[in-house]
């Protein structure tokens, strides 16, 4: 069994979350409409794992979105380690709320 620390996972999540984020806003600027199909439910488990009062779940989910507008603004890759750096600006920015 592989061990991971949670803050690692969030980061991990975050990431794999932003680059879910470019794909879909690709598909959606080609008028496939993908975006209300496809949610995948990753910031709502990131809020969970970050145990997020219920009174800063709107700070929380303004801040988590701009980070997912951001990630239009970086090359989309195979893997999306381009991401790890905006991934980790965003989880340090969600738990300052």
């Amino acid at each position: 069994m592989i061990n991971i620390q949670k803050d690692e996972l969030i980061i991990e999540l975050i990431r794999h979350d932003l680059k879910h984020n470019q794909l879909i806003r690709g598909l959606d600027n080609l008028d496939l409409d993908a975006g209300h199909r496809h949610h995948l439910g990753i910031m709502d488990l990131v809020k969970r794992l970050m145990e997020v009062p219920e009174h800063m779940e709107n700070d929380f989910l303004d801040t988590y979105m701009s980070f997912m507008d951001r990630c239009l603004d970086y090359p989309v890759f195979s893997l999306g380690e381009e991401l790890r750096e905006l991934a980790e600006e965003c989880c340090e920015g969600v738990t300052m709320i």
